[in-house]
């Protein structure tokens, strides 16, 4: 089976003593979507933020190509290609975000980059 792009692992994070997401897992393969949908409040955007390091994990992992990125600083997951890019698509207006993995376009964040120092440490799976 092939190593995962991105999965989350029982997650649970939030902001100071406030806990948003509880038990939240789940496992993109490499060339696979994800939706994240539902009402206002639900925690559609401290997913993203938390994915981009942004939130107080309590519990669980967060895995990026097989790496453990949990506690990895906002600025370095960003240099592997996790963002946020605001959606502002006609009917699509309305869309909390998106998250995107660029790690696999030429000339963005693709393997030169990673060359360059900016590899996650593998961590056990």
């Amino acid at each position: 089976m092939a190593e995962s792009l991105l999965a989350i692992e029982d997650m649970r994070a939030g902001y100071g003593p406030a806990v948003v997401l509880d038990g939240v897992s789940f496992d993109l393969p490499p060339q696979g979507g994800l939706a994240v949908l539902g009402r206002n409040g639900v925690g559609k955007s401290t997913l993203l933020l938390t994915l981009m390091g942004y939130t107080r994990v309590r519990r669980g992992r967060i895995l990026w190509r097989g790496a453990d990125i949990t506690y990895e600083p906002p600025h370095r997951r960003a240099r592997a290609g996790i963002g946020w890019g605001n959606s502002r698509l006609g009917a699509h207006e309305r869309v909390t975000g998106t998250c995107r993995s660029y790690g696999d376009v030429p000339g963005y964040f693709g393997e030169s980059r990673f060359s360059e120092g900016h590899e996650f440490r593998r961590g056990k799976a």
